[in-house]
This record gives C-alpha cells, sequence and structure tokens, in this order.
C-alpha cells in the first residue's frame, strides 16, 4: 500500500520480502550525489528518490561515514554473489585510484571465499547503477579502498561460478566485459530476484513487467539463508572474507 501526501511517498507492505526500497519509496542505493540520476526511467525497485539524499537514511549514513573517513569501505548486498569495485554508475569506467590494488585484493579474496564474479560493478553487472554508496565514499571522501560484496544468492550457482572461473583464466581480469551478468545467459536468473546491483531490465526499459511474478516468502531465500546450517556458513564464510579483505588493505598501507 502507498500514502501520497505532500510529494512524499510513504510505502507501507508489512511483511513482503520483495521489498527493496525503504519507508518513502526510495532505493537507498540509488539515493547518493554520486552521478544521481533523477528521471523517469527508473523503476519502482530502484527509483533514486527525488534528490540526491532525500532518504533520512542516506543522511545519516552519509554524517557517520564523513565522520569516520575510512580507509575502507565494504558495502553489503544479497540477492547475487559477486564482488564489485568501483565504478557502478557506469559500464565503461573502471576506477583509477588503487585500480590493481583493488583489484587484486578482489581476485585473491574471491578465489578464498565466494568463486564468484568480481571486477568495476557496472561493467561486470551490464547495467549502469549511478547514486551508489560504493561510488560516493570512493570519489567524495577519497576512500582509498570501496568495495561491494553481494553474500547471498538462493539459486543455481553454476553460471556464477563458469563466469569466475572465464575471469580467472585471463592475466588482466579487468579485460573481460563482454559477457557480463547483463547477457542472456544469466537473465533468467535474476527475473524475480533482482539484487541491489543487478536488474533484469536497462534503465530504459525498467518500467516493464517482469515476465514471472514472485510474492511474499519466495523472496525470502533468494536473499536470505533458509536453514540455519545455511545461515552457519554464510556467517564464517564471509566474516572471514571481511577479514582478509581488511588485512590485505593493511598490508598495502604500510
Amino acid at each position: 500500500m502507498s500514502q501520497r501526501s505532500a510529494g512524499i511517498v510513504s510505502v507501507q507492505r508489512k511483511g513482503d520480502w520483495c521489498l527493496r526500497v525503504g519507508p518513502g519509496g526510495v532505493d537507498l542505493n540509488r539515493n547518493w550525489d554520486e552521478h544521481w540520476q533523477g528521471d523517469e526511467s527508473f523503476g519502482g525497485d530502484t527509483n533514486p528518490g527525488r534528490l540526491p539524499f532525500s532518504e533520512p537514511e542516506t543522511q545519516l549514513l552519509k554524517e557517520l561515514v564523513s565522520d569516520f573517513q575510512p580507509t575502507t569501505f565494504l558495502t553489503i548486498h544479497s540477492g547475487t554473489l559477486g564482488m564489485y569495485m568501483p565504478w557502478a554508475f557506469d559500464m565503461e569506467h573502471l576506477a583509477n585510484r588503487n585500480q590493481a590494488s583493488m583489484m587484486e585484493i578482489l581476485k585473491e579474496v574471491d578465489q578464498a571465499h565466494c568463486e564468484c564474479p568480481f571486477g568495476a560493478a557496472g561493467r561486470e553487472v551490464g547495467y549502469s547503477c549511478p547514486g551508489t554508496c560504493l561510488d560516493w565514499v570512493y570519489d567524495k571522501l577519497q576512500t582509498p579502498y570501496a568495495f561491494a560484496y553481494e553474500i547471498f544468492y538462493g539459486g543455481d550457482l553454476e553460471s556464477l561460478r563458469q563466469r569466475w572461473e572465464e575471469k580467472m583464466e585471463l592475466p588482466d581480469a579487468s579485460q573481460l566485459q563482454a559477457q557480463n551478468l547483463a547477457h542472456e545467459h544469466f537473465k533468467d536468473m535474476f527475473e524475480d530476484f533482482p539484487s541491489s546491483f543487478i536488474q533484469v531490465h536497462s534503465e530504459t526499459n525498467a518500467t516493464k513487467t517482469s515476465s514471472k511474478t514472485i510474492t511474499g516468502f519466495a523472496c525470502f531465500g533468494a536473499f536470505n539463508p533458509a536453514t540455519e546450517e545455511q545461515y552457519r556458513a554464510t556467517v564464517e564464510n564471509w566474516s572471514g572474507a571481511y577479514l582478509d579483505t581488511v588485512s590485505k588493505v593493511s598490508e598495502k598501507l604500510r
């Protein structure tokens, strides 16, 4: 149910495991002032808001991270498995600062903990993702190391593993961009369960309705471990990945 008052949209869908926007109907990972785009081509699930930092959640996190001034920033999501670095705002650019160092860390941590796609977020997923915290922290705060980790996917992992194997075969993993996660080969994986970075349709086609429709608890298993054993394994694995990431960053900053 949506309620509109004084130009503010309030989204109230209690118990809706498929909901990815905040109470204001805004995708918080499109609401940052970094190549922010507020046009009507974005669908409801990727609504960037009426202005950058229009939402109290992004305002609060901006204040916290600005005060802290981190040397390492990790933004954690679920809905697929992937390990990304800037840039997310388009599909062409790779981070300029610490490019080789960040790619090296991703490659090593990925091999130990994920065996999933890695690289520049926009290039890898095959969609422009303007207005993300990943890009804002990297650019505006000049944070040396900024990463986005997608840590859980409740579907078939074989295609993701194949993508990782293809990248590992290249001497320079950043060069493999011809087939990304927007390719038809991966489309069915995300038709129902787009993550914070993966979306089924491009921005210019975002308002189309998915060919499949899911509701209720089906989304829970796509974004969250469904058993205690799966939950504990996910927590243990990715806690190790976070610590490995920080350790490798520390070595490079010495």
